[in-house]
């Protein structure tokens, strides 16, 4: 399982908890092989009072299931990993010719005997039976049993592994979730103190309508000029939500190109949640022209946080407060949040993997020292949107700016990403006179 798959997973797991809190119904269908998936449902059971609970109580317990389930998809993983070798010796004993399986015969003999027990695969009962008349039909024969006995061997050591493993998480749970709930009050006050974090959440967030954002800024961008019927161009450019397959955007349509991505469209189309134009088009021919780019609806984030000494105490505290408002949507829509930290040196971790609140404030607390190097956060946050998860994402930089202003290189290639529409905000924490007010597009002050 790739990563991205691993997250597409724990997001079907999310949906999953939160329908079957509030009404009992799973937004996904659990076989009775999907051990994790089972288990979320148990443990919705087995504590009836979170359909009850205060929301930031929910949401804490639910951020140490994610990220226990995260943690036990990568034990799983490894488990995967290590029958790869018994795998592969099946996959070439059950597709050999009759002289290759023969050949391999007492090969196979010797693992099987090693790994199972004879109530478990009976290896010497079928090399007692075997006859040159009936070899391939014996082989045959026990290919299929152990088949079986490797999934039931593999299916019972994820079980155990999980039953012990969760007895300890769910002990342990119980600690957590109270000290992550009381962070979520103090969240929730410097939210309540500071309303502008959330104006800019949304900003952020692009809840808000587009053709608000930003009307007088224009970009150079290619467009359809003709388009079958006769609708207008202001209708063509506009970008919505839907599932029709004939307006989606190309961008949407490669994510069908490979197998790990292939979920996402499928759970986009489901969802009716794939960006597509207001209006059909037919034979299109490319003009350029003026106008407002298309950004992408509910795009990925990248936040940067300074966590160099002067934002010690109360700015460290805005700080965590913007970003948990942040990453609660980005969570939420399924979108990726990408967090930089950066002082002296920049560190940076992809929010968008299963991580509890603990993890993060952990991440943040080790630094509130030293000065600040503002040049390589801005040539992380460059170097992300060049990537495919996070081209075309908003930049939030948290700070004081009591730092210099880019170097001319780094600032043409700012200026290159906001020309393709990429929005670059400022949450300034204290007053003082920045350059960047000149080089954002836009800058909240909070003293």
């Amino acid at each position: 399982m790739t990563d991205k798959q691993k997250q597409i997973y724990l997001n079907l797991l999310s949906d999953g908890f939160d329908t079957y809190v509030a009404d009992g119904r799973m937004d996904m269908d659990v076989p009775g092989d999907d051990l994790l998936g089972q288990y979320v449902r148990d443990i919705v059971d087995r504590n009836p009072h979170l359909g009850g609970a205060d929301p930031e109580t929910r949401d804490s317990f639910k951020e140490g299931l994610q990220s226990f389930l995260g943690d036990m998809m990568d034990k799983f993983n490894h488990i995967d990993r290590s029958a790869e070798p018994e795998n592969l010796l099946r996959t070439r004993f059950s597709q050999g010719s009759p002289g290759q399986r023969r050949a391999l015969w007492s090969r196979v003999k010797e693992l099987a005997k090693s790994g199972y027990s004879p109530t478990e695969l009976n290896t010497d009962g079928y090399d007692s039976q075997l006859r040159p008349d009936n070899e391939q039909q014996i082989y045959d024969m026990f290919l299929e049993d152990w088949q079986q006995a490797a999934r039931k061997r593999i299916r019972k050591t994820k079980t155990n592994l999980l039953a012990s493993s969760s007895a300890q998480w769910e002990r342990d749970s119980r600690s957590s979730t109270r000290q992550d709930y009381h962070a979520r009050l103090v969240v929730r006050e410097t939210l309540r103190r500071y309303p502008v974090l959330d104006e800019i959440a949304r900003i952020m967030g692009r809840c808000h309508d587009q053709a608000d954002d930003d009307p007088t800024r224009l970009s150079r961008c290619d467009s359809p000029s003709t388009l079958s019927a006769t609708p207008s161009s202001e209708e063509i450019d506009r970008i919505t939500l839907g599932n029709d397959i004939e307006r989606v955007l190309p961008s949407e349509i490669s994510y069908l190109a490979g197998s790990d991505t292939e979920m996402i469209f499928m759970a986009r189309y489901a969802d009716r949640q794939l960006q597509q134009f207001s209006t059909p088009g037919g034979e299109l021919s490319v003009r350029q022209r003026d106008m407002p780019r298309p950004r992408p609806i509910r795009g990925p984030i990248i936040v940067s946080v300074d966590t160099s000494g002067s934002m010690e105490g109360y700015a460290s505290e805005i700080a965590f407060a913007m970003l948990h408002r942040l990453v609660e949507i980005a969570r939420r829509q399924h979108r990726p949040c990408y967090l930089i930290t950066y002082s002296v040196r920049c560190k940076a971790m992809d929010l968008s993997q299963a991580c509890g609140w603990s993890r993060i404030r952990e991440f943040l607390r080790d630094s509130y020292t030293g000065g600040t190097n503002g040049e390589r956060m801005l040539r992380e946050a460059i170097n992300q949107l060049h990537t495919d998860r996070y081209s075309m994402a908003d930049v939030l930089i948290i700070t004081d700016f009591a730092f210099a202003p880019p170097v001319p290189n780094t600032l043409g290639l700012i200026r290159m990403e906001q020309s393709c529409d990429t929005r670059f905000y400022g949450l300034q924490i204290g007053k003082i006179n920045t350059p960047y007010t000149q080089i954002l597009n836009r800058i909240w002050v909070v003293e």
